[in-house]
C-alpha cells in the first residue's frame, strides 16, 4: 500500500473514532451530534463538550505523543524493546507527578505539576542511559530495576501523604482519562507540541545514528548531542502524558513496530504516521475502557495491554522488524 493511502486511511480512522468518543457513552444523547456544534447549555451539550471532548482530546494527544516516543526511545536506544516505562520515563514522570501532588506544591493538572514530571521523567532516563553497560542485556535489566525503584518510591510516598485525596490518585498504575478537563489540556498541550518538535528535528539525524557511532560521527553527526537532544524529546512527550493520564502501557511499545512494518524503518517518516496510530489506538482502546462494561469503566492500561501484547507478538512472530535505514 502506498505511503499516502496509510496516511489517508489512518487519519479518516482517527475521524472516526474521534466522532465516535464524542457520541458514544453512558448517557446516551438525544440530540444529533451536529446540531450540538456551537451549543454550550442543556445536558447533551454539557455532556459532548465539557467531558467527552477533552476526554477525546487528550486520548489523541497522549496516544500520538506515546506513539512518537516509541519511535524515538526504539531508535536512540537501538533497541526493539526500548519504550518510555522500560527507559524509566513512565515512573520516572509518575514519581514527579505523586511528589509535587503529595507535598502540597502544586494541584492535579497545573503547570507545575507537569513541569515535575517532565523533569524527573528526564533524569530518571538519563541516569539509566549512564548506568546501563552498553552491552547485553545490561540496558534493558537497567532500566527494570531503576523504574521498579522509583515506582517503589512513588508508592511510599502515596502511602505515606497526609494530603486528602491523594489515595485516590493510584490510577496512574494503569491509566485514566477520567480525570481529563478543558483547563488541563490547555496546560499540557504546548508541552506536548515541544516534543513533537524535537522529536521531527532528532528523527531526521537517527536514520545516520543507527548505523553506529562511528559511522554517524564520520557522516558529521554527533551521537551524544543526539541522545540528548532524543531524551529531552521525550520527557517533553512523555511527562505531561503520564501527569495527566497516569502509566498506560504497550503504546510505545507496539505503535512504531506497526509503522516500522508498514513503511519501513527510516524515522524521520516513521514520526508522523505513529502519532497517528498512537492516537486510532489509544482512541480505541478509552472507546472500549468506557463502553464494554457500562456503567463500569476498565483501566485504560488494562484494554492497551489486552490489544498490545497479542497483537505485538503476532508481529513479532510474523515479520522480523528492520532496524537500520536503506534509503
Amino acid at each position: 500500500m502506498k505511503r499516502s493511502y496509510l496516511y489517508l486511511f489512518s487519519f479518516v480512522l482517527l475521524v472516526i473514532l474521534f466522532i465516535l468518543s464524542l457520541q458514544i457513552g453512558v448517557i446516551h444523547l438525544q440530540t444529533p451530534l451536529i446540531k450540538l456544534i456551537g451549543k454550550n447549555s442543556g445536558v447533551d451539550a454539557t455532556t459532548v463538550w465539557q467531558i467527552r471532548f477533552p476526554r477525546a482530546m487528550g486520548a489523541l494527544l497522549v496516544g500520538a505523543a506515546l506513539g512518537v516516543a516509541g519511535a524515538i526511545a526504539q531508535g536512540i536506544f537501538r533497541n526493539p524493546l526500548a519504550e518510555p516505562a522500560l527507559i524509566g520515563l513512565t515512573s520516572g514522570a509518575t514519581l514527579g507527578t505523586i511528589a509535587v501532588i503529595s507535598t502540597g506544591v502544586a494541584e492535579f493538572g497545573s503547570r507545575t505539576n507537569v513541569e515535575s514530571a517532565i523533569l524527573f521523567a528526564a533524569l530518571s532516563a538519563f541516569l539509566i542511559y549512564f548506568l546501563a553497560p552498553q552491552k547485553g542485556f545490561g540496558f534493558l535489566i537497567t532500566g527494570i530495576a531503576i523504574s521498579a525503584t522509583l515506582t517503589a518510591i512513588a508508592g511510599v510516598m502515596i502511602s505515606i501523604s497526609s494530603k486528602p485525596g491523594v489515595q485516590a490518585i493510584s490510577f496512574w498504575n494503569f491509566g485514566s482519562l477520567a480525570l481529563l478537563n478543558s483547563q488541563i489540556i490547555k496546560v499540557i498541550a504546548p508541552f506536548i507540541e515541544v516534543g513533537f518538535i524535537l522529536a521531527l528535528f532528532v528523527s531526521r539525524k537517527l536514520d545516520i545514528y543507527s548505523l553506529g557511532d562511528n559511522s554517524a560521527r564520520f557522516m558529521g553527526i554527533n551521537p551524544k548531542a543526539v541522545r540528548v537532544w532524543a531524551i529531552i524529546a521525550l520527557a517533553f512527550l512523555i511527562g505531561p502524558s503520564v501527569s495527566a493520564v497516569g502509566a498506560i502501557a504497550f503504546v510505545g511499545l507496539l505503535v512504531p513496530h506497526i509503522v516500522r512494518l508498514l513503511i519501513g524503518p527510516s524515522h524521520r517518516k516513521m514520526v508522523g504516521l505513529s502519532a497517528i496510530i498512537g492516537a486510532d489506538l489509544l482512541l480505541l482502546a478509552d472507546l472500549l475502557a468506557r463502553t464494554i462494561f457500562q456503567p463500569h469503566e476498565i483501566p485504560l492500561g488494562l484494554i492497551t495491554s489486552l490489544i498490545g501484547a497479542p497483537v505485538l507478538i503476532l508481529l513479532l512472530r510474523t515479520k522480523n522488524a528492520m532496524w537500520v535505514s536503506h534509503d
